[in-house]
């Protein structure tokens, strides 16, 4: 049961509260965005005497398959009994900014009332969104960055994410979910809750939200929200007995559920063992022919990466080491599995 606050002892809201609040997050399996769900209703709750809830969407719940968290905030202590997905949502946040391209159905119900926040490297205005996306204001933070500044590389991304939060939630003071953060990662280590706490704080000092203008929200692509959306019974029912995508498997792109850590391959400790593509579950590895009859590992095509990490344990000689995806070099990035499949999609475009 939760334990409601009374009026006496529960901490003050900031000016701009609303009687009701609507959250959705929207990410990929290992990216914290169910624990990140869970300390806001905990903060909004136990910490601030709301009433609410809070629940998530997985697919197989495995690493790398879509992630939705709802939170659902009552600030006059009127029951939620709502359980169902959330649709029009106050606050969108955005755990990686690829997204918005690969499920652009995310953005569906944002309203003028809708604030976004989005983990991407780029400023506010390079972030382009659909014809017809509206939103209050629109908060970019890197998280990554963050994260590698204060030794968190490898962890999710709900640190820096709910520290964003903070600043864009005037029902939950930032102190109060500060403490429900903290206390909610109190079996870590002392150094890991301090770097978490470091995180946090770096990402709500970091994030500025702006009113972005009409011309940023219709930038570079001419599609409109709805014709995104996918159509419902007959509209999209495939014909029985066809297989639609045939040899689809070269299309597949995994850029999405990383964290925004690859691995790197060091060519002059490798020794070309294999090991790592053993445990790949991808088969991101692409090898070469040497003139001596061997197999040569040529690197990694990043377009079936997911971030696993499997193949840095794995390797004997740490020839493969997990790095800022921004510290991949373009000759590296080029590899492709597929390299025919490539040549002529380019000779036929």
């Amino acid at each position: 049961m939760f334990r409601f606050l009374t009026p006496l002892n529960r901490p003050a809201p900031r000016e701009g509260r609303r009687e009701s609040l609507s959250i959705r997050l929207e990410a990929v399996g290992g990216q914290g965005a169910n624990s990140a769900g869970k300390i806001l209703a905990e903060a909004a709750v136990l910490g601030m005497g709301y009433s609410g809830n809070h629940f998530s969407s997985f697919g197989s719940e495995k690493r790398g398959t879509p992630v939705r968290s709802f939170v659902r905030i009552s600030t006059l202590g009127h029951e939620v009994r709502n359980a169902s997905s959330i649709r029009q949502p106050n606050l969108l946040v955005v755990f990686q900014e690829s997204l918005i391209n690969t499920n652009p159905e995310l953005l569906e119900g944002l309203t003028d009332d809708s604030d976004v926040i989005i983990n991407s490297t780029k400023s506010p205005k390079d972030i382009s969104f659909p014809n017809g996306t509206k939103m209050r204001s629109l908060s970019v933070v890197d998280a990554r960055a963050i994260m590698t500044k204060h030794g968190l590389l490898s962890s999710s991304l709900n640190a820096a994410m709910l520290g964003a939060c903070s600043r864009v939630l005037p029902e939950i003071t930032e102190s109060v979910l500060e403490k429900y953060f903290f206390r909610y990662f109190q079996r870590l280590p002392e150094s890991v809750q301090q770097q978490n706490l470091s995180v946090f704080q770096g990402a709500a000092n970091a994030i500025r939200p702006i009113v972005p203008g009409a011309k940023q929200l219709n930038a570079k692509r001419a599609s409109k929200l709805s014709e995104l959306l996918p159509n419902i019974g007959y509209a999209n029912a495939p014909i029985g007995g066809l297989i639609i995508n045939p040899g689809n498997s070269v299309l597949k792109d995994n850029s999405a559920s990383r964290k925004g850590t690859v691995p790197r391959l060091d060519r002059d400790l490798c020794f070309h063992c294999g090991y790592c593509d053993m445990v790949c579950p991808d088969y991101c590895f692409s090898w070469e022919r040497a003139p001596d009859g061997t197999a040569k590992l040529k690197g990694i095509d990043y377009q079936y990466c997911k971030g696993c990490q499997k193949c840095v344990t794995a390797c004997p000689v740490s020839a493969l080491t997990p790095v800022p995806e921004d510290q991949i070099s373009a000759a590296d990035r080029e590899i492709k599995l597929f390299s025919e499949a490539w040549t002529s999609e380019s000779e036929n475009s």
